[in-house]
């Protein structure tokens, strides 16, 4: 299933998650933002800027890059703490959330 992020910050990634599999391809040629949200709150940024080497190349990803969970790829992609299951969006709007709750 694809899904997308996009931000007014220019952020705008697609991403392909797997639902047997359990795993989000944050696709090649997605816009990430710029900036790491270092706050103590949020203690992924380190995380964040390691997984970003080698895969992001001027804020667009240069190969598909999987995670295990839709908020570490929301993460990845916005560069600060994220809901993945609200901010992953199918091509009509509907959270990430929405689809699965809409499957039971």
């Amino acid at each position: 299933m694809r899904l997308y992020i996009n931000r007014k910050n220019g952020v705008a990634a697609v991403a392909e998650y797997d639902e047997l599999a359990g795993s989000f391809t944050v696709l090649k040629g997605s816009k990430v933002s710029e900036s790491v949200a270092h706050s103590e709150k949020f203690r992924g940024a380190k995380s964040i800027e390691k997984s970003r080497i080698g895969t992001v190349n001027n804020g667009t990803v240069i190969r598909d890059v999987v995670f295990k969970s839709s908020s570490t790829a929301a993460n990845f992609v916005t560069g600060a703490s994220t809901n993945g299951m609200t901010a992953w969006k199918d091509e009509s709007g509907k959270t990430l959330k929405e689809i699965l709750l809409g499957k039971e």
